[in-house]
């Protein structure tokens, strides 16, 4: 199965994901295999928004290209987010603040659905996806320092399984694989693939 409208794609997550306050319920998914032991008891929290856009042409999703002199995963496509700080209640309001110094959303505009497994990186955070819906006619304001590119891709692409290739590498003396979409010259991989991924498991395989 796979997407259909935005409509059910919403009610799924309703019905399926974690509410935005509360404990996660969900398990925790990721790349525990490849976490240091020694970093195991010192993972960071962090969140990323995954910012759904109901454009005329069809429902999308906004992603960003990091730059290549970040300090972790450079040059990823990624969702905006990043590590929640002292400032932040939880982790919904870190994906919040740092969407809005990303690319500009605004906070209050953001309708709010449903948070997604939190996803447990090989860099040692663990990151909470959040699920809200930006308005129709949003336009991204990326901060240069913090956003290489900034794009979209159709719901009815990424929450697709012929479009899930499947990667191999040899990662941390292990092989593993991964799943990675490639879009329009963007390379969707790693671990914005694996959280779109797991979204995708939760809202039609369960």
């Amino acid at each position: 199965m796979s997407f259909t409208t935005l409509d059910d794609f919403l009610m799924r997550a309703s019905d399926r994901l974690d509410p935005i306050t509360g404990s996660p319920q969900l398990r925790e998914v990721g790349d525990l295999d490849f976490v240091d032991e020694d970093r195991l008891m010192s993972i960071r929290p962090a969140a990323v928004l995954i910012p759904v856009i109901p454009r005329k042409t069809g429902p999308t999703a906004l992603l960003t290209r990091r730059p290549d002199t970040m300090a972790s995963h450079p040059g990823q496509v990624a969702f905006p987010g990043g590590k929640v700080d002292d400032v932040d209640h939880d982790e919904v309001a870190a994906a919040l603040r740092e969407a809005e110094e990303e690319v500009g959303v605004n906070p209050a505009s953001v309708e709010l659905i449903a948070r997604s497994a939190p996803y447990v990186t090989g860099t040692a955070f663990r990151i909470t996806p959040v699920l809200g819906v930006l308005p129709a006619d949003f336009e991204a304001r990326p901060d240069p320092t913090e956003v290489a590119d900034v794009f979209e891709a159709p719901l009815d692409f990424l929450f697709n399984t012929a479009n899930h290739q499947i990667g191999k590498a040899f990662y941390k003396g292990k092989h593993r694989q991964y799943i990675e979409m490639p879009w329009q010259g963007f390379r969707i991989w790693g671990v914005t693939a694996g959280i779109i991924r797991d979204l995708y498991a939760n809202l039609y395989e369960t």
